[in-house]
């Protein structure tokens, strides 16, 4: 398994920290929708999901055997 500086470390922590900030704030907004609203954001990611799931599946993979070359 690969060392990681502790620059690196320092920085992969901040950058979790900040999409953790991001995810707080976001789900305030959510909390703000109607249900209705609720519903045509879960449709249109299932649609997304559902119109590129072998692009993204092909990503998981290719990312997956990086980590374990």
């Amino acid at each position: 398994m690969a060392e990681y500086s502790e620059e690196e470390k320092l920085k992969v922590q901040g950058m979790i920290d900040d999409l953790v900030e991001k995810a707080k704030i976001a789900s305030e907004e959510f909390k703000k929708l109607d249900q209705e609203q609720v519903n045509n954001i879960i449709k249109a990611m299932s649609m997304a999901g559902l119109e590129h799931h072998m692009e993204l599946a092909k990503l998981a993979v290719e990312e997956t055997r990086k980590r374990h070359i």
